[in-house]
């Protein structure tokens, strides 16, 4: 048994098992853009189902060497996030749906591209630090929200009677802010309220919310991302520890005093064993 669980280990962290399996990955998503064509699927259709059904077969083949690689310990292979995003996606694509399903097992096909992200650890970096901002991510997004809705609330009385299709109502007003906020078509619009006789209020209204909600918000975002990506770990262990090369044993977090107390200890016997033999060192040569 610990000659299996070994060789399924050996397989699973080798590179042309990475490799086929990323090649799996990258199968699968061509087979589903072909499908979606209808020609292609009238002539091909039998060969993509074979093909889906081999990319299908290597993701259980995946499954299965990565949980007897951890032996008896097989829990721990459901303890990675992506390992259990691969497991839900295969087990959906086996189930035996009927035709009233085939949309949920299409969308189930469809994730498995997204696979790609847990077998590439960059991906997996960018996605992590991604999950970490999302908390910023909901304060930021709140704070836009207010400033779209008093801008939407201005738009309605000073726009509002002018422009009804644009700021006739509270609802359009907020789909036409937020349709400024990318950036998309709001000269046009601009243009259209100085035409309407609100020429000094116009640019400072528009100019006013595109700096405030696109410029500042953007490199807000942008800040909280790189921030979460630079504090994100790179291939599981802080960098730090990773160049740590000193021969004293590293001091924990904060959190756990007695450790901290025994591995000073630890350290300071090291200095007092150091200070005994160059002590001796020194009488040896006084003589």
């Amino acid at each position: 048994m610990g000659g299996i669980v070994q060789h399924a280990r050996s397989v699973s962290q080798s590179k042309p098992f990475g490799a086929a399996v990323m090649g799996a990955i990258v199968l699968g998503g061509l087979l589903i853009g072909l499908e979606t064509d209808p020609l292609i699927r009238e002539k091909a259709g039998f060969l993509i189902h074979m093909l889906d059904r081999m990319v299908l077969g290597v993701f259980v083949v995946e499954i299965v060497i990565k949980i007897t690689a951890e032996g008896a310990r097989s829990w721990r292979y459901f303890a990675n996030p992506w390992n259990c995003f691969d497991f839900a996606v295969t087990l959906v694509c086996l189930l035996p749906l009927n035709s009233q399903f085939a949309q949920v097992l299409r969308l189930a096909r469809v994730a498995r591209s997204l696979r790609l992200i847990t077998s590439l650890p960059r991906l997996q970096l960018i996605v992590g630090a991604l999950l970490k901002s999302l908390p910023s991510f909901g304060w930021i997004v709140l704070l836009l929200g207010v400033v779209i809705y008093v801008y939407s609330v201005m738009g309605v009385f000073l726009f509002g009677s002018a422009d009804p299709i644009r700021f006739g109502s509270l609802f359009r007003s907020v789909l036409t802010m937020f349709g400024i906020l990318t950036l998309e078509g709001w000269l046009d619009v601009m243009d259209s309220q100085m035409a309407a006789g609100r020429v000094l209020v116009a640019p400072l209204f528009f100019i006013s919310f595109i700096l405030s909600g696109t410029m500042i918000f953007l490199n807000l975002l942008v800040g909280v991302i790189v921030n979460s990506m630079s504090e994100m770990p790179e291939g599981g262990a802080c960098p730090e520890k990773a160049n740590d090369k000193s021969p004293l044993p590293s001091i924990p977090p904060p959190g756990d005093e007695h450790d901290h107390i025994t591995l000073l200890a630890e350290r300071l016997h090291r200095i007092e064993s150091s200070l005994a033999v160059i002590s001796q060192e020194l009488s040896k040569r006084n003589r």
